[in-house]
């Protein structure tokens, strides 16, 4: 499986088409996460996509919170174009800024109240201190009592029990008609190999809480379901 270069348009389109089939948990836990802003969103406050991607996740966003202000941030220029033509509908609720997460204490945003800041499976590209570094800029970037909500990627790190994740990705196969089972390998090597290959660098469920902790937040994880997480982070 080769690396995930998502600046090229052709992987851009192909991410944009296929993705639910690859990760049937998404659209539920898209459902929660949206849940949550649409019960927590202050009309006339920004909220910050970290990794708004084709803007798929705006696009049912807006929908919900027809007021709804936003700046998405993301790396690739083609995921953005892609997304604009999504948003057309919504161009006046929105803005984006091309920046690599990797150096995220030098993004420049627009000088907005941000009450919530949220990331769909976009961090899981980061390093461990790159993370650290997104958790303190995040903190720092919300309003008191901001939220901050992270639905992403989890490590999965105990190859004993592999076997178990494997009967839920089964089990997800047989309810959905996906194939999540071998996206995700045959075995633990091999399913380490596929995540390096793929150019990700997730963290486990423990270390994410550790870190938002460490970052000023009180946190928990939602929901789990196998190796992908919802986690929310509030500033005091």
């Amino acid at each position: 499986m080769p690396y995930q270069d998502f600046k090229n348009p052709a992987t851009a389109q192909s991410w944009d088409a296929g993705n639910q089939g690859r990760n049937p948990s998404r659209s539920e836990q898209l459902d929660m996460l949206l849940s949550i802003i649409a019960d927590h969103y202050q009309p006339g406050k920004t909220m910050l996509d970290l990794g708004i991607g084709t803007g798929l996740v705006e696009e049912m966003l807006f929908k919900r919170i027809p007021q709804a202000q936003l700046v998405g941030v993301d790396a690739s220029s083609a995921m953005l174009e892609l997304a604009h033509n999504r948003l057309q509908p919504y161009a006046s609720q929105y803005t984006t800024l091309i920046h690599d997460l990797s150096a995220i204490d030098s993004l420049r945003l627009p000088s907005h109240p941000y009450q919530v800041i949220f990331s769909v499976q976009t961090l899981h590209h980061l390093t461990d201190t790159q993370m650290k570094a997104a958790y303190h800029f995040i903190y720092n970037t919300l309003e008191s009592g901001g939220l901050f909500i992270l639905l992403d990627r989890i490590a999965v790190k105990q190859g004993n029990l592999f076997s178990v994740y494997q009967s839920l990705w089964a089990r997800q196969d047989a309810l959905y008609q996906t194939n999540v089972h071998s996206w995700e390998g045959e075995t633990f090597a091999d399913h380490q190999r596929i995540v390096a290959e793929r150019g990700d660098l997730p963290m486990s469920l423990e270390r994410h809480l550790q870190l938002l902790k460490q970052a000023g937040f009180e946190t928990a994880c939602l929901h789990l379901q196998t190796n992908r997480a919802l986690l929310v982070g509030k500033k005091s």
